[in-house]
């Protein structure tokens, strides 16, 4: 594993990155903008399978048929620019205990999410669609606090 991370951080792209002036800055600004975009789709897939806030008259099927695309924008956004941000230092992040909560949560997450979405279209806001949508958001929001505990720990 040391060979690999030692190659990956001796790539040109990873050089490229850590050299830039803005680059991880900017980076970061797409990898949150994409955390933005999931968590936000995930808060109204949860708020609207609990009947809560404004959503309680919209269907559940209809709003993650709508929102699908999203959220799955903002994954795309947030894996391309989280494995480059991780490409720029492959040790720090491969060593950083937050890093490697943040992708066991980002994995059920998805796994959660994509499970939703599949129960709330075949049979709107049950018990299983409720019980997923309050799971998903809470593990959207262990990504967005693991992340930020990144370099912390």
């Amino acid at each position: 594993m040391d060979e690999l991370l030692n190659r990956i951080a001796r790539s040109a792209l990873s050089t490229a990155i850590r050299r830039s002036d803005w680059g991880v800055m900017a980076l970061e600004s797409v990898h949150l903008l994409g955390l933005a975009l999931l968590f936000g789709c995930a808060t109204l897939f949860a708020l609207a399978a609990l009947r809560r806030g404004g959503l309680r008259s919209l269907a559940l099927p209809e709003l993650t048929t709508q929102l699908w695309r999203l959220a799955a924008t903002g994954l795309a956004l947030m894996v391309a620019s989280g494995t480059l941000i991780a490409v720029s230092i492959p040790r720090k992040y491969y060593l950083d205990q937050a890093f490697r909560a943040k992708m066991l949560l980002l994995a059920l997450a998805t796994a959660a999410t994509v499970w939703l979405v599949r129960v709330a279209t075949r049979g709107g806001a049950t018990a299983a669609a409720r019980a997923l949508a309050l799971l998903a958001w809470l593990l959207w929001l262990g990504v967005g606090v693991s992340g930020r505990l990144i370099g912390f720990l």
